[in-house]
């Protein structure tokens, strides 16, 4: 279990108790520090001296602040074991999470991820549904593992703390892209894992994912980086791709197109500037330059679209669709 510790002190304990919680008992925990300030991580010291044969603690070379990303793969190149988890500093596990899971993988071998579902929590730790109306977050097709790239480039709706992976599937794609600071990069590495490995869904609340004003995701929206991120992770998903000698360059370019037209449509929803518009067109174009033309009809398009119609329209899908 890889667990990023930055500044985590009001919840490291709570979320290492639910790891230490589960049922299924044959597993490490890997917390790796990102250069933290508080007293999180004298926390995890002396939780570690109760639990040695359990908790292991990394830290950066040099010390320093790296990101959600590069301690997360610091974590991974450090396991032990063959399945790898994640969970942030502030959320929780319930008791049969692992165990759930791990026999999924092990029903089903062609898989190479299992995920479910996390109902969302305040700060105390009390269910709260989020914006008022969604209690649980996480879809997917039930049953036995299947292909769903096509789904995800379109929409992410894996929950980061309910995905148990195979550690070879993670070596296989590159791990974590570890690029600018609020990025999309859960979203974009279960997009590389689910083009190469089919992937199986649990449609059970196996997680806690706790929501406040400091969470990372939440960082991104407050800070106005998504559209940055969505162009960031739809450039870093397509160049790998494409890289790969086995892939159909057709097939891709379809795909690629697709998600063109929703990383413009979407941010304009959000009222992302036209500036800021013009400009992931250009960063695109210099990306893929044979998809000019697509680019250049979806920022028009985007360019027409008011704000508050894409908005209605955003809100639309989600009621029916659900977060």
């Amino acid at each position: 279990m890889v667990v990023p510790l930055y500044n985590g002190g009001p919840y490291i304990e709570s979320t290492l108790t639910s790891i230490l919680g589960q049922s299924y008992r044959d597993y490490e925990i890997l917390v790796v520090d990102d250069g933290s300030t508080d007293d999180g991580l004298l926390k995890v010291t002396m939780l570690s001296k109760t639990y040695p044969d359990r908790i292991r603690i990394f830290h950066h070379p040099d010390g320093g602040n790296h990101g959600i990303a590069a301690s997360r793969n610091l974590g991974i190149k450090n396991a032990h074991g063959s399945l790898i988890a994640f969970i942030d500093q502030d959320d929780l596990w319930l008791p049969e999470k692992l165990a759930r899971q791990v026999e999924s993988l092990q029903r089903f071998p062609e898989a190479g991820m299992v995920y479910a579902r996390a109902s969302f929590i305040d700060q105390e730790g009390r269910e709260k549904p989020l914006r008022g109306i969604h209690h649980a977050f996480g879809k997917g097709v039930p049953g036995k593992p299947h292909n769903m790239f096509r789904n995800l480039l379109m929409e992410d709706f894996v929950p980061n703390l309910t995905v148990l992976v195979r550690k070879s599937c993670l070596e296989r794609v590159g791990l974590h892209d570890e690029g600018p600071l609020y990025e999309f990069e859960d979203w974009l590495l279960w997009s590389k894992v689910a083009f190469f490995y089919k992937v199986t869904f649990i449609p059970e609340v196996l997680a806690n994912w706790r929501i406040h004003d400091s969470n990372y995701s939440a960082k991104i929206f407050e800070m106005a980086k998504f559209s940055h991120a969505e162009e960031h992770c739809t450039i870093a998903l397509f160049s790998f791709l494409m890289k790969e000698s086995n892939v159909r360059t057709k097939e891709l370019r379809k795909y690629l197109r697709r998600r063109i037209w929703r990383l413009f449509l979407r941010a304009r929803s959000w009222g992302v500037s036209k500036q800021t518009i013009d400009e992931h067109a250009l960063n695109l174009v210099k990306a893929f330059p044979t998809e000019r033309r697509t680019i250049d009809t979806a920022v028009r398009t985007a360019r027409l679209l008011h704000p508050k119609v894409g908005s209605a329209l955003r809100r639309m899908h989600r009621s029916i669709v659900g977060v």
